[in-house]
């Protein structure tokens, strides 16, 4: 398999923030259930990537390999993806003020050639 037979959807993590009684911001990353709080929302973006980068890092470095397709696979529980697709489906018929979804990048560097 090349990198061109690979959907680019692959790489897409998808992920939400909600506005909290506190002001503070929650969200979640549906594809590796990580969770993230922060005062703003550009804050938690920036905290999301700092953390999915984090958590693949980790996966990589395993000593056992053969955890990391599982590890690759751990999404987040039902609840969550419910709430994923309410607040997608509310923002496509009106403003949804404190809700929002966003999309992270998996971040990868591909190998310099030989």
């Amino acid at each position: 398999r090349t990198m061109a037979d690979i959907s680019p959807n692959k790489f897409v993590l998808r992920c939400y923030g909600q506005r909290k009684e506190n002001n503070k911001w929650f969200g979640v990353c549906l594809d590796f259930n990580l969770a993230v709080e922060a005062e703003s929302i550009d804050a938690l973006k920036s905290k999301m990537r700092e953390v999915v980068a984090s958590y693949i890092s980790v996966v990589m470095d395993t000593d056992d390999k053969s955890s990391i397709p599982e590890l690759f696979s751990r999404k987040a529980p039902v609840k969550d993806w419910l709430i994923y697709y309410w607040i997608r489906t509310k923002k496509t018929i009106r403003n949804l003020p404190g809700n929002f979804t966003f999309k992270e990048f998996i971040p990868f560097h591909l190998p310099n050639s030989c």
